[in-house]
């Protein structure tokens, strides 16, 4: 299976498919229709000076999501990146391996890993995800909210 990866335009939200694998690059996965989470993404597209980070609004469409076996509940549940090795990174993860991949950021994970505050920070970030999924459900996010909340 050949990954698609997408070049972000220079406006948050839209994205291109390409048939090409692209080692290296990191993809972020992010909820365009969460004025917080568009708001927290456009923050990082700005520090991106590097063009290894790959933005994909997963309210436009699911054909990224789907090529690396991510489902739109679990994205919209949890904050997903791929690695530059292609590995999938949910959660507190996630914002580490954006965080590596973005300069400005490196410092702030490299403290986070060396100080084993990893754990501390998924912990405060799943409560977090929960709420705003919820929200989400709330703005009525498709199909997605079928799931009861409480029990994730």
């Amino acid at each position: 299976m050949t990954n698609k990866v997408a070049l972000a335009d220079t406006k948050i939200g839209n994205t291109f498919p390409l048939a090409l694998n692209k080692p290296g690059k990191v993809i972020v996965f992010y909820d365009g229709s969460c004025p917080l989470c568009q708001k927290e993404i456009h923050h990082y597209i700005r520090r991106d000076h590097t063009g290894q980070l790959v933005w994909d609004d997963i309210s436009k469409g699911t054909e990224l999501l789907d090529e690396f076996g991510i489902t739109l509940d679990e994205a919209m549940r949890r904050f997903h990146v791929i690695d530059r090795a292609g590995n999938v990174t949910r959660g507190a993860e996630a914002f580490l391996a954006l965080w590596h991949a973005l300069p400005v950021y490196q410092h702030l994970a490299r403290t986070v890993e060396y100080l084993h505050l990893t754990p501390l920070l998924g912990w405060a970030y799943e409560h977090f995800a929960r709420r705003r999924y919820r929200r989400a459900c709330q703005r009525g996010f498709g199909n997605s909210c079928a799931i009861d909340t409480k029990k994730s």
